[in-house]
């Protein structure tokens, strides 16, 4: 929240900016006007929301500015510059999306892992913005908005782009490309004309009323919302089968190659079983040799820390970090692993999706703990065979009981595969 002088409102409301009632009645009930939730009466005189709190309090007496957003940005000679080429099925899917823009409609992309998403959108934004629109690009995960970020200023340089998140030391200020959290799209209301969410089906993003809230609010009356997914979520495909989506799906990676299917390692005892189970030290062992980097994955910060410290005492040479979303160095760490800094790179669900290496190796140990799901497991086997000089990375899930994610993931990875051969 910011409180504004005088002199301040007075010039924003005679450039278009409204004051409005931060608050709005509706069948006798209370909502925040930023957040679209019920602000729910507490045992205090001083009434205010607490579902978007950490964006500033709001009480039930103050208002809100809501600034315009019809904004007159420059022509350009030539808004996209990049040198890539797009494949066949890109192409095709970029064909349906214009169609989309054209007929102001919501859609779909449904696509595997690696199959070129970020690279399918380009010719919407340039679409968008010769028509001197304005774009924003919204993902549930830090990590996967600052490693776009320079990528879209790369292929569109001559574009104001800005990044905006809750770690961004950037204050806000107007630009024709906004890179944020869905958490920032709070603060919009009918701002842009184009409206991409990736990786819709991710925490915090699945299942929260508000954040949802907050991306129907966020496009202009005429706007349209494109969410793009590999694991896309049951609603967004009821919201196909009923028309009020359109759909492009893709089966194949960008290099045309099969996505890594998983092997599968039974553990007969505990993962911490002689430091570390001789069954994954023999993988650990030959990666090490041949100089290969890998990620490991584990359901749970703790077992993670004990294992990162095994993992010193019986391998002392051995170059790695360890992440997870309570580290304050996480976006340092990844950077490290990202220059081949180190060898290997510890994690949590947090790099499930969103982040982009070269030949590594990836292994899931404990894959039958409830922290991970079918989705999840398919999105971290996602993150090997990115490049085409190493689409056959390999992929390893360890665990003590064969279960069903598992299983409905190898499934489902087989399955994609299938289709893509057809």
């Amino acid at each position: 929240m910011k409180d504004f002088t005088p002199s301040q409102l007075n010039y924003l409301i005679k450039n278009g900016s409204r004051l409005l009632e931060a608050t709005v009645k509706k069948n006798n009930k209370l909502f925040c006007r930023r957040c679209l939730m019920e602000i729910t009466k507490l045992p205090i005189p001083y009434q205010y929301c607490r579902n978007c709190i950490n964006l500033g309090k709001i009480s039930v007496n103050n208002q809100l500015i809501i600034t315009p957003t019809d904004i007159k940005y420059p022509t350009q000679d030539q808004y996209l510059q990049w040198q890539g080429q797009l494949t066949t099925n890109q192409a095709n899917g970029v064909r349906e999306l214009l169609m989309a823009f054209k007929k102001h409609q919501d859609h779909l992309i449904w696509a595997v892992t690696g199959a070129g998403k970020t690279e399918m959108i380009f010719p919407l934004i340039e679409a968008a913005l010769e028509d001197h629109q304005r774009v924003a690009i919204c993902s549930p995960r830090v990590d996967v908005c600052i490693e776009l970020f320079p990528r879209i200023q790369d292929v569109f340089p001559n574009t104001t782009v800005g990044l905006f998140h809750g770690k961004s030391e950037e204050s806000y200020h107007q630009t024709q490309i906004v890179l944020a959290t869905v958490h920032q799209l709070i603060r919009f209301e009918k701002a842009f004309d184009v409206l991409i969410i990736d990786e819709v089906d991710s925490y915090p993003l699945a299942g929260n009323e508000m954040l949802h809230k907050a991306i129907k609010k966020a496009p202009k009356t005429k706007g349209m919302t494109v969410y793009l997914s590999a694991t896309p979520p049951q609603e967004l495909l009821t919201a196909v089968k009923k028309g009020e989506l359109t759909l492009t799906k893709l089966y194949q990676r960008f290099h045309g190659h099969p996505l890594p299917e998983p092997q599968c390692h039974l553990l007969f005892k505990n993962l911490n079983f002689f430091g570390i189970n001789p069954r994954l030290r023999l993988k650990i062992n030959q990666m090490i040799r041949h100089k290969q980097r890998f990620m490991l994955f584990f359901p749970q910060i703790p077992t993670m820390k004990s294992f990162a410290k095994q993992l010193t005492k019986l391998y002392p040479t051995l170059t790695f970090v360890d992440v997870s979303s309570k580290d304050e160095q996480r976006l340092a760490k990844v950077q490290r692993f990202r220059e081949k800094k180190v060898q290997a790179i510890l994690t949590t669900t947090i790099l499930e999706r969103g982040v982009t290496f070269k030949k590594i190796t990836v292994i899931v140990l404990n894959a039958d703990a409830v922290e991970f799901s079918k989705t999840s497991l398919i999105q971290i086997a996602g993150r090997a065979g990115r490049g085409k000089d190493s689409f056959d990375d390999e992929v390893h899930f360890y665990y003590q009981y064969y279960n069903r994610q598992i299983k409905q993931a190898c499934a489902e990875i087989h399955e994609l595969n299938r289709q893509a051969r057809k």
